[in-house]
């Protein structure tokens, strides 16, 4: 199986394709403390406990490691890192019907 590590400090902003989500009503943004309850919840529902339990860490860090895609106020992704090890990137994930949009990418960048 090939490696599947990326080399973050190499990729390009996430500006651009920020402002091109926002455009269509979808927002990028670090995740909340307050909110740490809704989204490892949606995590669970949508990827198993596995990687809500990462999720959860996420919010143990200052600041939090989670950034979140959200789209009328409800949330279509997530992205964590310096979870399992610092300097990792994941666990992440799109809820299906907001795939193929560039939300992936932009939380990737982000």
């Amino acid at each position: 199986m090939s490696d599947l590590l990326v080399r973050l400090y190499g990729l390009p902003g996430a500006a651009s394709e920020r402002n091109r989500l926002a455009d269509r009503g979808i927002v990028i943004r670090r995740a909340m403390a307050y909110e740490k309850q809704a989204v490892v919840q949606w995590v669970t529902h949508r990827f198993g406990p596995g990687w809500a339990g990462e999720c959860d860490v996420a919010f143990t860090r200052v600041p939090v490691s989670c950034f979140i895609a959200t789209d009328a106020g409800n949330i279509a992704g997530f992205a964590c890192h310096d979870v399992t090890c610092l300097n990792f990137f994941g666990p992440f994930g799109v809820d299906e019907k907001y795939r193929r949009t560039g939300i992936g990418k932009a939380l990737l960048l982000s």
